[in-house]
């Protein structure tokens, strides 16, 4: 077994080096026009569900006071 200092927190030990990544990097391609607007139509989906859910929410509030 090999020694190993005890472990002082206010002196840490020297900083080993990161990691390589496992796999080399995805190049990341621009969106197309389609698939732009798929995206902003499930954001404006998503942002009306969360308008709506906040009404509930303040109309029950309402109602318990």
């Amino acid at each position: 077994m090999a020694y190993r200092p005890p472990l002082e927190p206010l002196r840490p030990g020297p900083g080993e080096p990161f990691p390589q990544p496992f796999r080399p990097p995805i190049p990341v391609s621009p969106m197309s026009d389609e698939l732009g607007r798929l995206v902003k139509e499930i954001l404006d989906r998503l942002t009306a569900m969360d308008n709506r859910l906040k009404r509930i929410e303040d109309h029950l509030k309402i109602a318990r006071a």
